[in-house]
């Protein structure tokens, strides 16, 4: 044994814990749950191993180890989801349903459920998570097809289960499918992906080009834990609809939609969604952060709740992008009033205030200038909005929020509560 590396071996857990800094380094895996299964076949491997290095004595040998680990870990919850489109034809006793395929992607099984007959395990139902567009029609696809079957496909065993749609977000790109197997998956951890750190590494798992690259696994960097994007949600050809999420640099294929990104624990921080793509421009990939991912599953999907976005209720503009030539020629804005302190102006200029809104329930008015909303300064109007829109706790329709303004008529800087509105 090495006598620079300090090698514990326990035989109840795995636990493997990167800590990058001038102190110690840790690395482990927290081996997966076991539990009665009947008669059905546990194909789950428990590697009771546990490695304690010093940040020192750290080589590229135990790095590579840990994402070995953190890999064997997920790869097998991280299925393939296949879509295929209904036609039919004929009428009456001579019609017919045909499928045509329409979508490969990926799915990430975060829950699983154990079926009982008579006191006996028998099967499990698995919930998956996978983006929208992988499980639905496009709308220029409606007229032609009149619906869509989505399949899980276990890659390891080469086949297909049936599975059902049991709901989508319409905005952000999530949809949850469920499917039953007495095949023992061990589903994936959420991380809490609000602590996500820049240069923090990352691993995606998917099926980038179809099935033929089946469980394919990538590995880079979280190029920026917080990424504000722009998406035109009801085909006007019009953005009308700020997210939030995850920018890394590990690579993802059409195929790859759906699938995951995970930290070097195993534990998902993020659901792949998007890359830019252009000659001039590569390694540039989105996805939908783990806690707005679960938010939307857990809070709203999985309990058939209509889902529901605050909304400020203002018609406003951003105090950086106001020039004394904007000023000078608007007929809705007076002035910027000297409250900075030498700090960058800031906050969001109030033009109009709608009625039945957030807003309308305070003192709010027109030409005063909002300035943070539960401590979140307003610099730029997508932060605030991605934020609404992610449904995150602390942003959800019911819920008290903390408003800092400027308040015009008093020339002053007040704070408000206020419930926030759909």
């Amino acid at each position: 044994m090495n006598k620079q590396r300090k090698v514990s071996v326990f035989l109840l857990a795995i636990l493997v814990v990167i800590l990058v800094g001038f102190g110690a380094l840790i690395l482990g895996i927290m081996a997966p749950n076991t539990e009665n299964t009947g008669d059905i076949k546990n194909n789950v491997t428990n590697n009771i191993t546990n490695n304690v290095v010093t940040y020192d004595d750290l080589t590229i040998t135990d790095v590579d180890k840990a994402i070995q680990v953190a890999v064997k870990k997920v790869e097998s919850a991280v299925i393939g989801v296949t879509s295929n489109a209904i036609i039919k034809s004929g009428s009456g006793i001579f019609s017919k349903e045909t499928e045509a395929g329409y979508s490969t992607g990926s799915g990430v099984i975060y829950k699983r459920v154990p079926v009982y007959k008579d006191e006996v395990l028998v099967n499990y139902i698995y919930y998956v998570v996978t983006n929208r567009h992988v499980v639905t029609l496009a709308e220029e696809d409606k007229a032609k097809y009149t619906g869509i079957k989505v399949y899980a496909y276990l890659g390891d065993e080469d086949i297909e289960i049936e599975a059902k749609v049991v709901g989508f977000d319409a905005k952000v790109d999530i949809a949850l499918i469920t499917f039953e197997s007495p095949k023992y998956i061990e589903p994936v951890k959420f991380a809490d992906s609000d602590k996500l750190e820049k240069g923090q590494l990352a691993i995606a798992v998917g099926n980038p080009g179809g099935y033929e690259y089946y469980g394919s696994v990538t590995f880079g960097v979280i190029s920026s834990p917080e990424r504000y994007i722009s998406t035109d949600t009801d085909n006007d050809n019009t953005d009308d609809f700020y997210a939030e999420y995850i920018q890394h640099d590990v690579a993802i294929n059409p195929g790859n939609s759906g699938g995951g990104l995970f930290n070097i624990n195993g534990e998902l921080i993020g659901i792949n969604t998007l890359k830019l793509v252009d000659n001039t421009i590569d390694n540039m990939g989105f996805a939908i952060p783990s806690n707005v991912a679960r938010n939307i599953l857990v809070e709203y999907i999985e309990k058939g709740k209509l889902i529901q976005r605050p909304k400020l209720g203002v018609l406003g503009t951003e105090i950086r992008s106001l020039t004394s030539a904007i000023i000078e020629n608007s007929e809705d804005i007076i002035d910027i009033p000297n409250i900075y302190n030498g700090e960058k102006s800031y906050g969001i200029y109030v033009i109009e205030v709608y009625d039945g809104t957030t807003i309308a329930q305070t003192e709010i008015d027109k030409h005063d200038i909002i300035l943070e909303i539960n401590g979140i300064k307003l610099t730029r109007m997508y932060i605030v909005n991605s934020k609404l829109n992610s449904l995150i706790e602390g942003f959800q329709v019911g819920e008290t929020v903390t408003i800092k303004y400027y308040d015009r008529s008093s020339n002053s800087i007040k704070s408000v509560d206020v419930i926030l509105k759909p």
